[in-house]
């Protein structure tokens, strides 16, 4: 599970979900892009930031993190 571990904070999550989106490298911070690449959540192909399978799998970890916990009464 390693990097799909890993925490990110709530606006790199965001820019995470963002490039499920399509290529959208205008948008996202460059350190957001340079972390997520780092840990393996996004490459770099052709000049384009995308992501990646490890990308997917944190995304699917975080909502189904997030769907267990209880929703505030």
């Amino acid at each position: 599970m390693g990097a799909i571990g890993a925490v990110l904070q709530l606006n790199e999550l965001e820019s995470l979900r963002q490039l499920t989106r399509g290529a959208m490298q205008n948008r996202i911070p460059v350190k957001h892009g340079e972390k997520l690449v780092r840990m393996g959540f996004a490459k770099i192909r052709a000049g384009v930031l995308i992501i990646t399978t490890g990308g997917h799998g944190k995304l699917a970890v975080e909502i189904t993190r997030s769907s267990w916990l209880p929703t505030p009464s």
